[in-house]
């Protein structure tokens, strides 16, 4: 992906009124981070701090994930963060079908062009999509977090590593230790220590 793709991308994005939420967004939330990138983190959807910055994770979540990154000898400068939608649902409500399928072309785009070794669905919507693209077998996210599991892109073999979305620490807070833990993992894959 060079600059120019990436900004004529973004800019496709920041304009896109291909589905009901662009008449209620302050701002879309294409996504940022180096380019190419060797790790995509997807989550699901701005919140209200991304509607309002036009930046990926800007609120708590965004904290966490930070929190999380650092953990393991990353910073948001070292990965690219985005979204399956890139506006924000209504009061943060779940994505609907049709929205989900008027935003995919948008990430299948991004993840062609920046040609990641692996990409991290965060929290069970992003998790079934991007698992469902790549025809590998999903499954309740409280079954797949922390697993990796090998597909193919149209660029070469990738690994796909769900986790629980960083968000889960602020309603679940029993599951921050399971967060923390499939980081650990994360560091292990990308350093070649643990086998995928």
């Amino acid at each position: 992906m060079t600059d120019e793709e990436a900004r004529v991308l973004n800019d496709e994005i920041l304009s896109c009124t291909r589905c009901r939420l662009s008449f209620g967004r302050s701002h879309a939330v294409p996504g940022e981070g180096p380019v190419p990138s060797r790790i995509v983190l997807v989550g699901e959807a701005p919140g209200e701090k991304e509607d309002r910055s036009g930046r990926p994770f800007a609120g708590r979540a965004g904290s966490v994930l930070n929190r999380l990154l650092a953990s393991i000898g990353l910073s948001r400068d070292d990965v690219f963060i985005t979204s399956i939608l890139k506006c924000r649902p209504p009061e943060n409500r779940d994505p609907k079908n049709d929205e989900i399928a008027s935003c995919k072309p948008y990430l299948d785009r991004q993840i062609a062009l920046l040609r990641p070794s692996i990409i991290v669905p965060m929290g069970r919507f992003s998790a079934a999509v991007i698992m469902g693209q790549f025809g590998v077998p999903g499954g309740r996210i409280s079954e797949i977090h922390g697993k990796a599991f090998r597909a193919e892109a149209p660029h070469g073999p990738i690994i796909l590593f769900p986790v629980y979305h960083p968000a889960v620490v602020t309603h679940n807070p029993p599951l921050r230790g399971d967060l923390e833990t499939d980081f650990r993992r994360l560091k292990e894959i990308l350093e070649g220590i643990s086998p995928v």
